[in-house]
């Protein structure tokens, strides 16, 4: 697929950054560099980034998904009270440990070279939690 350069433009904006931004802040930042640019040409070009493997898509569940440019393995842990999004990084020691644990826990044998995908945790980001003293 020919890259465009709105294509371009998204696709730097996410190796760009680490927030995991909606479509609607992708087109924000894009708007800075490219003013013309359309909502709609922002959520196409976040699709045909996400189908042919440049970016991923996160979806939350909430109809409001987050999109990432990195692609080394990593996760995510999602607050349950604002939404914040941030990058879990484990050692691979530690991913081999969550992954035979999974095995043992699950009975999941018979799979080979397990892999996690699209992992999301969920908590309290340190400022709710201290808002919610009940937690």
């Amino acid at each position: 697929m020919k890259y465009s350069k709105q294509r371009s433009l998204v696709l730097e904006i996410m190796k760009n950054t680490y927030s995991h931004p909606t479509a609607e802040e992708v087109y924000a930042e894009a708007r800075k560099i490219y003013p013309g640019i359309g909502i709609a040409t922002v959520y196409r070009n976040l699709n045909q980034l996400a189908e042919m493997g440049e970016i991923n898509r996160i979806s939350l569940g909430n109809g409001n998904d987050r999109y990432d440019g990195h692609l080394e393995e990593h996760y995510h842990m999602v607050c349950k009270c604002c939404g914040r999004l941030q990058d879990l990084r484990p050692s691979k020691e530690k991913l081999d440990d969550f992954k035979k644990i999974a095995e043992e826990t699950f009975g999941l044998k018979g799979f080979n070279k397990a892999e996690l995908n699209a992992t999301i945790m969920e908590g309290y980001c340190d400022n709710c939690a201290k808002s919610k003293k009940a937690m």
